[in-house]
């Protein structure tokens, strides 16, 4: 009785700690969209930003952007600020597609010799062929399926990637043969020294100028978005930003990270719905 009695007593202050033990916190992860907004403009440490906060980094970049400090920012000062940090992310996007070159070497050389032989390459070629006879549905993908990359580097593993590396005659499909031909083409190409097979140095050059092209191409593109966008913000069409103009659009990008309107971007803030607006429009 006294066992059975002892036994009770040690099972109730074993269980009754337990019951009443309170669930552990989680932190909500923030949205898609409130993650790349603070990804940019919140301080390190911190999990959301302010609109006060906001507008005060904006006033500063402003301020920068109008490099001959009369006040107003015009048309090339936009630009060059805009292609200033861009260019940043391209050779951070460039860096990061080199430092995977390495890897994708090691997979194409199947056995380890050091080079990738034509038999190694077509036997890839293959697998992606293979691939994207799967998904012919995808031809018609949308770019914004793509990743966030800034260079926008076309890869065989999209609809849209295979589509501008291999239709040569941009019909829209990407038949055997374009295909074939291509590879071959490329093979040639990347052989710079013609034995037949391929090193790790060759097929790192042979990427490398395709990022460097890449990078010329979309960099042109960014220039004239940043025009287009000036003049779209350039309102009495003077040739020169004021402030209110500038933050116009900062104004749309706060609303839209900011989706349950509460003047905070943070993990609070729903994925924003295409096309919506924040509640809150009086900023």
């Amino acid at each position: 009785m006294k066992l059975h009695t002892l036994t009770t007593a040690l099972l109730a202050l074993v269980l009754v700690p337990a019951a009443h033990a309170q669930p552990v916190a989680t932190v909500a992860a923030p949205s898609p969209t409130a993650a790349a907004f603070l990804s940019q403009f919140a301080d390190e440490g911190t999990d959301s930003v302010s609109w006060a906060q906001f507008e005060a980094f904006r006033q500063q970049r402003y301020a920068a952007t109008d490099s001959n400090h009369d006040g107003h920012v015009d048309a090339q000062e936009y630009a060059n600020e805009y292609l200033q940090r861009f260019d940043t992310r391209l050779a951070n996007a460039r860096a990061g597609h080199l430092k995977q070159t390495d890897t994708r070497f090691k997979a194409l050389d199947r056995d380890n010799n050091g080079v990738i032989s034509r038999a190694e390459y077509d036997a890839a070629g293959e697998r992606t062929w293979a691939g994207y006879e799967k998904s012919q549905d995808a031809t018609r993908e949308s770019a914004a399926a793509t990743s966030r990359d800034p260079l926008k580097m076309p890869t065989s593993h999209t609809a849209n990637g295979m589509l501008e590396l291999y239709d040569r005659n941009r019909d829209g499909v990407v038949d055997r043969a374009e295909f074939d031909a291509v590879r071959a083409a490329s093979f040639a190409a990347t052989d710079t020294d013609g034995n037949g097979t391929l090193s790790l140095a060759e097929y790192t050059a042979e990427f490398d100028a395709r990022l460097e092209r890449q990078r010329v191409r979309v960099r042109a593109d960014a220039a004239r978005q940043a025009k287009v966008r000036f003049d779209s913000l350039d309102k009495d069409k003077d040739g020169r930003m004021t402030f209110a103009e500038y933050q116009a659009s900062g104004k749309r990008m706060f609303e839209r990270a900011d989706s349950n309107g509460d003047g905070v971007v943070d993990a609070r803030d729903p994925e924003p719905v295409a096309g919506a607006h924040s509640a809150n429009g009086n900023r």
